[in-house]
């Protein structure tokens, strides 16, 4: 039972995955059409956000793997 609640709650994920994505690109086209954004800015600005992201997502990586062998180091007081 789990099982078949599981397989519905991807496929509800996957339904409100592809209607955002619908949005996102009609969003995108209109702003095109209207001359307020090309293309161009917005490949430049997910590139931008796309590097900090993964600057942000390394660092707390690095930072949980730290402090993950610091935690393995130290012996328990008792």
């Amino acid at each position: 039972m789990k099982e078949v609640h599981l397989i519905a709650k991807l496929a509800d994920l996957q339904e409100v995955d592809y209607h955002n994505t619908l949005v996102l690109h009609a969003l995108i086209e209109l702003l095109v059409a209207k001359g307020l954004l090309t293309h161009d800015e917005l490949t430049e600005k997910v590139n931008e956000l796309d590097t900090q992201l993964t600057f942000h997502i390394d660092t707390y990586t690095k930072l949980t793997e730290s402090i993950a062998s610091r935690q393995a180091g130290i012996k328990p007081s008792l």
